[in-house]
């Protein structure tokens, strides 16, 4: 038999089946925002952000999902952190100069409304809470140009005629509204200059590393120093603060009092409020050249945590502005020169602290391809990966010890609104000042609801609060998973994909009333996975169409991501095969009904294994006839040792 192929009608068969390609993959909605990547070496927990250009505060799970949310009447500004007791502390900040923090209840209540700014002072970066409940204030302050001249600025650097210095102030809630500085730091006392003997704080700057030098440097304009994040350590009671301009950080004495804090001795280090370390840039205090700065407007300068790997460590995000040779910025780790008593040596004049280099640094592969001027924060994980916001960007990725990226997330909240996945993001419209990822048991989310919402960004079908149930199931119970799947135009294909270790399979899901998915017609979509032998691990995700066929699966990364439930191994007693937690003859009749009889199967599977040969036979039902009868070895001790060898 034969026939002719018409090569015009096949060409245009080819086109048309082209064109259909291509309409159904316009009908798959490219990643642009939410979770892009997750690999299941991700450290588990619950990530914090703020968008800057949002009133929203988020908390969301590895999968992008929003677990909790904050409503606020103002914007950011600029870092947020989830307390102890489960209350989430904001910066928030006024039109045009007011400026303070909240702290709001798990349901929204806001429990404590801060303003701290003035005619000449103003809270601004950063807060940091404190163990005993108080919070730790970034401010600054701002002097005229009599004041700065008085005390040794050189006239001719006098730009905008004043200057903005920094100091920091603790607060205890007094009421609603009010709050008591109970302790106070500034940088205003702690100043040295060589540049007229007639004026205040002269001295020789080289010799003195302990205070600022107020000429340096000379070109800044009225913003001086633009510290950008304070930290508390409270083994060594101690604050690290974060200096942009002079591209390094401070640590000073938080033992003092504030009179204390004002002179320079005092407090446990003896020293007051002067500058107990500094890191970054050695020619703040003319101990160094240009070759020897190592940090270029950092932020999120903090103490490594204790229970992380190089706890005790800085972490800090270099940002790289005017960083020579590369526009790049790079997440480093310094090991401080300190004792178990919090004391650092003092270099001998004209020599820099140390160390000399960074013990880790994380750079973008190429490095350029990780660059933020401003912003961004980074985090070290209980299970030594990294969190790292790229601020600028609303990026943020975690990095494993090996400086893999194995989870990356883009901030979908922009200036303009929450985008829908697949829109490209307009530049610089989703910033992030920096994020932190809370284990799942941390303190504050004890008791929480933390069911899994939809993502932050619209998908045209919304798939969310996804959930199986028993969450850990044994190898005889069937799981059902549910998940609400709604649009507005009708759903034609709702479908659950499971792998239990051979490949996915797709199962119906269906919104009846019978497969734990409540009531029928209530946009509930339920199915049930068949019980799995034990022990396995079970993927899960799920795959909807509507009618125009647009799809949508959660989660959003799907098959790369899916999630994920374990099969236990019950406690059993080998050799036990009929679950009486003895071994006798028994045993060997429900083996033997079960070869021979389609009797039940050992539950689990392993405890009819009595030889260990990795599966259950007529010869198990032997091998335990003759340690019942015959003083053979007992189950699973083959070699007769005395210990089990399976």
């Amino acid at each position: 038999m034969s026939f002719h192929v018409n090569r015009t009608d096949l060409k245009k068969t080819l086109l048309v089946f082209s064109m259909l390609l291509v309409a159904a993959a316009v009908n798959i909605q490219a990643q642009t925002v939410g979770v892009i990547q997750h690999d299941y070496s991700c450290y588990e927990g619950y990530t914090l952000l703020a968008p800057s250009p949002s009133t929203t505060t988020y908390l969301i799970d590895n999968f992008g999902r929003v677990v909790h949310s904050w409503e606020s009447l103002y914007a950011p500004a600029l870092s947020c952190y989830l307390l102890e007791n489960g209350n989430l502390l904001r910066t928030i900040k006024f039109t045009p100069n007011g400026a303070g923090f909240e702290e709001v209840a798990w349901d929204g209540t806001v429990l404590w409304h801060y303003e701290h700014f003035g005619d000449n002072y103003r809270r601004h970066h950063d807060i940091e809470p404190m163990p005993d409940g108080g919070v730790l204030v970034l401010s600054k302050e701002t002097f005229d140009a009599a004041e700065c001249i008085a005390n040794g600025r050189d006239p001719s650097s006098m730009i905008n005629d004043e200057l903005s210095s920094e100091y920091v102030v603790e607060v205890q809630q007094s009421g609603p509204t009010t709050g008591d500085i109970v302790w106070e730091w500034h940088l205003w006392d702690h100043l040295i200059q060589d540049f007229d003997s007639t004026k205040a704080n002269y001295g020789i700057v080289e010799n003195h590393p302990e205070l600022f030098d107020i000429n340096y440097p000379l070109e800044a304009g009225s913003d001086w120093i633009h510290a950008n994040a304070v930290a508390y350590n409270p083994i060594l009671d101690q604050i690290v603060i974060s200096n942009r301009n002079f591209s390094e950080f401070w640590v000073i004495d938080h033992s003092t009092s504030s009179v204390e804090a004002a002179g320079h001795s005092g407090g446990s280090s003896g020293m007051g409020g002067d500058i107990l370390y500094r890191w970054g840039n050695p020619i703040t205090y003319r101990a160094g050249t240009v070759d020897d700065q190592r940090l270029y407007g950092q932020h999120d300068v903090h103490w490594i945590e204790s229970g992380s790997p190089s706890e005790g460590h800085f972490l800090l995000f270099n940002n790289g502005l005017d960083r020579p040779l590369s526009k790049h910025s790079s997440v480093e780790e310094i090991t401080p020169p300190v004792d178990s008593n919090g004391n650092y040596p003092l270099p001998a004049p004209g020599e820099a602290h140390g160390p000399e280099a960074q013990s880790w640094i994380y750079e973008g592969d190429p490095p350029t391809s990780m660059y933020s001027p401003s912003i961004s924060g980074a985090q070290r994980l209980p299970n030594g990966n990294t969190l790292i916001c790229v601020g600028r960007k609303g990026t943020v990725i975690e990095v494993d010890s090996q400086e893999n990226v194995v989870w990356k997330y883009i901030n979908p909240d922009t200036d303009t609104g929450v985008l829908e996945q697949g829109q490209a993001v307009p530049s610089g419209s989703n910033s992030v000042f920096k994020c932190r990822r809370y284990s799942p048991d941390y303190p504050g989310l004890a008791g929480r609801d933390l069911n899994p919402g939809n993502p932050i960004e619209i998908y045209s079908i919304a798939i969310g609060e996804t959930s199986h149930f028993p969450q850990s199931p044994s190898g005889s119970d069937s799981v059902t998973v549910i998940s609400t799947i709604t649009d507005d135009i009708p759903i034609t294909t709702a479908e659950l994909y499971v792998d239990t270790g051979s490949g996915f399979i797709a199962l119906v899901m269906y919104d009846d009333g019978n497969h734990g998915d409540s009531l029928a017609g209530d946009d509930i979509f339920g199915a049930v996975i068949p019980p799995v032998q034990a022990p396995a691990t079970v993927s899960y995700y799920i795959h909807a169409e509507n009618e125009p066929g647009s799809a949508t699966t959660d989660p959003t990364i799907a098959p790369s991501a899916a999630y994920r439930y374990s099969v236990e191994m019950p406690p059993y007693v080998c050799g036990d095969a009929n679950g009486s937690f003895d071994v006798d003859i028994d045993d060997a009749v429900f083996l033997i009904s079960y070869i021979f009889a389609a009797g039940p199967a050992p539950a689990p599977y392993a405890s009819g294994d009595a030889n260990c040969s990795g599966d259950v036979d007529i010869d198990d039902a032997v091998y335990l006839i003759a340690y019942i009868f015959s003083a053979g070895n007992p189950p699973c001790d083959t070699d007769g040792d005395g210990s089990p060898d399976c």
